[in-house]
């Protein structure tokens, strides 16, 4: 999780943070925002922001390329759904092959695992 903040595009410590107004075109629904007297469109999800529309929210973006902007909130930003995607699917595997390597061990390995006891050792050895 270290990696996050380093890994954000745009770069979470070069960007700027500026409000934006929520707009509606063409059935979309962008985010504007002005940058060195150039206007500059973010889309959103119409489903989640057509209510919003009029209202303000955070953008973040670098000065070097304010076109590659995006919203400043955990879920779009810090956790992109394809990244958790990946995520969950690498885990599925590790518990799948931590389950295959674990489920029914085999007579001989069992046997040992039972009779296996622990020398006797001194207090600091």
């Amino acid at each position: 999780m270290t990696y996050l903040p380093f890994s954000r595009t745009p770069d979470y410590f070069d960007s700027d943070i500026t409000p934006a107004l929520i707009e509606a075109k063409n059935d979309s629904v962008f985010a504007v925002f002005k940058e060195s007297g150039k206007q500059y469109h973010v889309a959103l999800d119409p489903s989640t922001y057509q209510s919003k529309i009029g209202s303000r929210i955070e953008i973040r973006y670098e000065l070097s390329a304010p076109q590659h902007a995006k919203i400043n909130q955990v879920i779009g930003y810090w956790l992109e759904p394809k990244e958790l995607l990946g995520a969950i699917c690498i885990l599925i595997v590790l518990l799948i092959a931590a389950y295959a390597t674990t489920h029914r061990p085999d007579a001989a390995s069992l046997k040992e695992q039972i009779e296996f006891k622990k020398e006797d050792t001194g207090k600091y050895v």
